[in-house]
């Protein structure tokens, strides 16, 4: 079999997101011009991490946050003329070696980590312990039934053939992986 000259795994990542975003509700305030999606690499592969999403604003939506008598914030990030609130990674290669249905659970928890605001802030689940509350399993069981019907769905779209490729898959099918890369944005202090 031919290799095909190129894949963007940001694209082709991004245009599964949009299609989530247009499918289901709880998913329907998100602006996908203001998220970036960015490819990354796990340090030999051995990490625990999938996913991970960055909000570029603090507690709700705030520009700056103060932490030990300082003020911080994030830096502006700017693509094609639009100021970004979040960038969402996917990490190489352990993301893409996960199966199908597990690629889509993390997508999606990422996904629902924004605000509901969609502020450049994060969905908060409780006051202590913000982002996932007091458990994953609960935090993913707000969107489980999302995640069974896009996995339904998806089955019947080419996006199948993309995620049943794994790291290697993905090396022997295509000449040229690209995707977007950034350096993780940290605060900064201005004062």
């Amino acid at each position: 079999m031919d290799k095909i000259p190129s894949i963007n795994l940001s694209d082709t990542l991004a245009l599964m997101i949009h299609e989530a975003v247009r499918r289901y509700p709880s998913f329907g305030h998100i602006d996908l011009n203001r998220v970036q999606v960015c490819i990354s690499s796990n340090r030999g592969g051995r990490g625990g991490i999938y996913g991970k999403l960055v909000p570029l604003k603090f507690k709700d939506g705030s520009p700056v946050v103060r932490h030990r008598g300082k003020i911080f914030r994030m830096p502006d990030i700017v693509m094609n003329g639009v100021p970004q609130l979040y960038i969402i990674y996917f990490y190489m290669p352990r993301f893409f070696d996960l199966p199908p249905e597990e690629k889509i659970r993390v997508i999606f928890h990422e996904m629902f980590h924004i605000s509901g605001d969609f502020n450049g802030d994060i969905r908060r689940m409780a006051a202590v312990k913000s982002a996932h509350g007091h458990s994953r399993d609960r935090f993913d069981s707000h969107f489980r039934n999302e995640i069974l019907d896009f996995c339904e769905y998806v089955r019947q779209t080419p996006f199948y053939n993309f995620l049943q490729l794994d790291s290697r898959g993905l090396k022997s099918r295509f000449n040229r992986i690209t995707g977007a890369r950034m350096k993780m944005p940290r605060p900064f202090a201005v004062r």
